[in-house]
């Protein structure tokens, strides 16, 4: 079984800190695996995190009294690209037309992971059309179902 900080693949739990003038958590939380020497590769899409993707490689060091590895640079870029829609409070994502661009976008290659009921991070790799990925949360977006926004727009 596993727990909130390794999952079943070995992989391990990053404190992401971010920015404390900002409304929200005071933490994102990926997960990565462990390459050795406090460096990791990320395998999950931040929700609140700017500037680190999916497979960005990261050094990662937990601070004295603390056992989870805090993130403290990207090191090497992985590729991949991440956006993030938050949805309109009347809707979630059981809603059909997010469920319509979410089977879209996994065709197109992306992946997913949603903090229910209304926020969504989108994996973008490299081999993925961006501006029809962008097209599909642009016009969920026009119709007023979400909003969306580049939290990693460079893939290297």
């Amino acid at each position: 079984m596993s727990t909130e900080l390794e999952s079943p693949e070995a992989l391990v739990r990053i404190r992401v800190p971010l920015d404390a003038a900002e409304e929200g958590p005071p933490d994102d939380w990926l997960w990565a695996e462990p390459l050795g020497s406090g460096r990791f590769r990320i395998e999950s899409c931040p929700f609140f995190a700017y500037g680190v993707s999916r497979d960005d490689v990261v050094v990662a060091a937990p601070p004295p009294g603390d056992e989870s590895p805090r993130l403290e640079d990207v090191i090497e870029k992985g590729g991949h690209r991440t956006l993030r829609a938050a949805l309109d409070p009347a809707v979630d994502v059981a809603h059909p037309r997010v469920q319509d661009a979410l089977g879209r976008l996994l065709e197109m290659g992306c992946t997913h992971e949603t903090l229910r009921p209304k926020l969504v991070a989108v994996d973008l790799p490299t081999a993925v059309d961006v501006a029809g990925a962008v097209a599909l949360l642009q016009a969920l977006s026009d119709e007023g179902l979400l909003l969306w926004e580049w939290a990693d727009p460079r893939p290297c």
